[in-house]
C-alpha cells in the first residue's frame, strides 16, 4: 500500500542500510591546477592522483561526479586550471544510490550525479537541491536483435512497452540495475511511470515486479543487451555509442517522449554556505555549461544540458533514430522507492498483517470473463505476496466476517512472527483456509482490532503494515461500530507507533470517501479493486511500496 503523499524514511539508519546494499566503488584521480601566490598544496587524500603544476591553486574543490561524465569534468578542469580564478579539483567517481554516501564520506563540496532524482531520496548526501544545474543530458533509447521480429506499433512507446513486458510469455526486460546507476533507473522509471500515469499504481506495481522477475539485470559495468529474440533493453545513448554497436540492433525512439538522463551538478549545503566555496563552484558551472564544453561533451557522447539538445556527432553517424523534443520529467521520489524495492528484495522488509474478508460473496466468480471464485484471486495475492517478503520480514494472516471468533468478528488464522521457513509454511498452510463461509462482513470492528493488534506487535526498524482485503461494505453485523466510532477509536490509538493502512474493496461496494475519511487520523488509504490483476496488483504494492511512507 505504498503512500503516494510521501515522508521521509521513518525508521533509523536507513540511508546507511540503503548505503551498504547499493554501494558502488568509486574510482578516484586528482588534478592539480596552477594559481599565482604562495598557497601551498593540500596533502593529497591516500589512492588519489595529484598532477602539480608549476605553481598552487588557492580556489580547490572535491568533487564527486558520475563516471559517463568524468572525460567531461577532466578536460574542463584543465581549461580552468591556469589564471587569477583557476580552480584546482580532487575527483572521485561513483554512481546511482552509492554516490551520496561516497559524497558524505568524502567530504565533498559538489556532486555531480547521473541524475537528477538521486538527490530526492533521504540518505547522508546534504545538498543544495535548490542550486542545482544540469550539465548534460542523455537520452535512452529501446533496443531489440536485429534478427527478431519487429515490435508491434502498439509497443512503440514507453506506456506500450511497458505494458508489454508485464507480459512475460511475450517480451522480457534487459537492463542495468537501477539501483546502481541513471541509466538503469531512468529506463524502469520511464516504463513504470508511463503505466502509473494510464493504469494507476496498482497495475504499474504488477508489471514492474513482472519485469523484474522475467527480465535480466546487469550490473553497472555491463551493457544492457539484448540476448534473445524476445528480449528488450534500455539503456542510454552515451553506452551505446560507446559499444560501437548501434548497427548490430533494432534501436527505437519511442514516440510518446524522450525518456532522459540529466547529468546534474549540486554544491553541498556546506558548499553552498561556504561564499568562497560557492563562488567557486559557480566558476566551475559556468566552464561546464560554456559552448567550449561541448567538444568534450560529445567526445563522451553526451548531449548538452538543454533539452531538446542536439545529438554528438557519433549518434548521426551511427545512424540512430530521432527523439521527440518533449521530454519525461525527472523521476519523482515516490517511484524511485517502488523501482529501488522492486529490484531489491532486501528493501521490501516490513511488518504486514494480510485481513481478509471471507463473507458469502467472497465465492462468487471475480469478473464476467474471470469465473475464478473472488477468494480463489486473494488466496493467489496472499502467495505471491509471502513469496515476495524477505525472511527478515514478518506476517500475520487473519481471515473476518460477522461473529468468525465469538467474541470476535475475525479469526487469527497465524499470528504474526518472522517470517522463517516455520512462519512461510504456516502462512502457506492458513490461505488455503480462506475460502466463502455464510458470514457477513464486519469490516468497522476488524480494522479497528487489527489495527491495535499491528500497534501491539509494532517492529522498530522497518515499515509496519495493514492491509485489509474486502469485497462489500460493513453488512449484517448487529454489533458493529459506526464509522464515527472507527474515527476516534483510530485517533484515540498511540501517535508514536503508527501502522500503515489500506483498505482494498473489490468492485463499488465500499463508501470510499467515508471510510476514507474516517482513516483520517492515522492516514489511511482505500483503494477500489475492479479486475483479478488489480487484486494482484494491490498486494505488489504493498511490498514495493513499504519504503514510501
Amino acid at each position: 500500500m505504498g503512500r503516494h503523499v510521501l515522508r521521509r524514511a521513518r525508521f533509523p539508519g536507513y540511508g546507511i542500510v540503503l548505503a551498504a546494499v547499493l554501494v558502488i566503488a568509486g574510482v578516484a584521480f586528482g588534478i592539480a591546477a596552477a594559481t599565482r601566490g604562495d598557497d601551498q598544496h593540500a596533502a593529497a587524500p591516500s589512492g588519489t592522483r595529484m598532477t602539480s603544476a608549476s605553481a598552487p591553486c588557492a580556489r580547490q574543490l572535491r568533487v564527486v561526479t558520475a563516471t559517463a561524465y568524468q572525460p567531461v569534468l577532466e578536460k574542463v578542469a584543465v581549461g580552468i586550471s591556469q589564471g587569477p580564478e583557476c580552480v584546482r579539483l580532487s575527483v572521485t567517481a561513483a554512481d546511482g544510490r552509492a554516490a551520496a554516501g561516497v559524497v558524505a564520506s568524502s567530504g565533498a563540496d559538489a556532486w555531480i550525479a547521473d541524475d537528477a532524482s538521486w538527490p530526492q531520496l533521504p540518505g547522508d548526501a546534504h545538498v543544495a537541491k535548490d542550486r542545482a544545474h544540469v550539465v548534460a543530458t542523455s537520452p535512452l533509447y529501446v533496443l531489440t536483435q536485429r534478427s527478431a521480429a519487429a515490435l508491434p506499433a502498439s509497443a512503440h512507446t514507453w506506456l506500450g512497452l511497458g505494458q508489454r513486458l508485464g507480459q512475460p510469455k511475450l517480451s522480457q526486460l534487459v537492463v542495468s540495475d537501477p539501483a546502481a546507476s541513471g541509466a538503469g533507473m531512468v529506463a524502469v522509471g520511464a516504463l513504470a511511470g508511463a503505466v502509473l500515469t494510464k493504469d494507476g499504481p496498482l497495475l504499474s506495481a504488477l508489471d514492474m515486479m513482472r519485469a523484474w522477475q522475467s527480465g535480466t539485470t546487469v550490473n553497472a559495468a555491463q551493457l544492457a543487451m539484448p540476448k534473445t529474440g524476445t528480449q528488450i533493453a534500455v539503456l542510454p545513448e552515451y553506452a551505446l555509442l560507446a559499444s560501437g554497436q548501434a548497427g548490430d540492433y533494432r534501436v527505437l525512439a519511442p514516440s510518446d517522449a524522450t525518456a532522459l538522463m540529466r547529468v546534474s551538478l549540486m554544491p553541498t549545503d556546506a558548499a553552498a554556505a561556504d561564499p568562497v566555496k560557492a563562488a567557486t563552484i559557480s566558476r566551475l558551472v559556468q566552464a561546464l555549461t560554456a559552448p567550449a564544453a561541448s567538444a568534450a561533451l560529445s567526445a563522451a557522447g553526451l548531449r548538452g544540458p538543454t533539452w531538446p539538445a542536439a545529438p554528438p556527432p557519433a549518434a548521426t553517424e551511427a545512424g540512430l533514430p530521432a527523439l521527440p523534443a518533449t521530454s519525461m520529467a525527472t523521476m519523482p521520489e515516490h517511484l524511485m522507492y517502488h523501482v529501488l524495492s522492486t529490484w531489491r528484495p532486501e528493501l521490501r522488509r516490513t511488518n504486514m498483517l494480510v485481513v481478509v474478508d471471507v463473507s458469502g460473496s467472497m465465492g462468487n466468480p471475480a469478473s464476467s470473463t474471470d469465473f475464478r471464485p473472488l477468494i480463489s484471486v486473494v488466496q493467489q495475492g496472499v502467495t505471491q505476496l509471502r513469496a515476495l517478503l524477505p525472511a527478515t520480514s514478518y506476517l500475520g494472516l487473519w481471515k473476518f466476517g460477522y461473529q468468525l471468533g465469538p467474541p470476535n468478528d475475525y479469526q487469527m488464522l497465524v499470528p504474526a512472527a518472522a517470517l522463517d521457513a516455520g512462519q512461510q509454511t504456516k502462512v502457506a498452510t492458513a490461505t488455503t483456509l480462506l475460502v466463502a463461509q455464510d458470514t457477513g462482513t464486519a469490516l468497522y470492528n476488524t480494522i479497528l482490532a487489527a489495527y491495535k493488534y499491528q500497534q501491539a506487535h509494532l517492529q522498530n526498524g522497518m515499515p509496519n503494515e495493514l492491509l485489509i482485503f474486502t469485497d462489500g461494505k460493513n453488512e449484517d453485523t448487529p454489533n458493529s461500530i459506526t464509522l464515527d466510532q472507527l474515527k476516534s477509536g483510530l485517533a484515540a490509538a498511540d501517535p508514536k507507533k503508527w501502522v500503515q493502512i489500506g483498505v482494498l474493496g473489490f468492485r463499488n461496494e465500499l463508501p470510499v470517501d467515508q471510510l476514507t475519511g474516517a482513516l483520517s487520523p492515522v492516514g489511511g488509504q482505500v483503494n477500489s479493486l475492479h479486475t483479478a490483476d488489480d487484486v494482484l496488483g494491490a498486494f505488489v504494492h504493498a511490498v514495493s511500496g513499504g519504503l514510501t511512507h
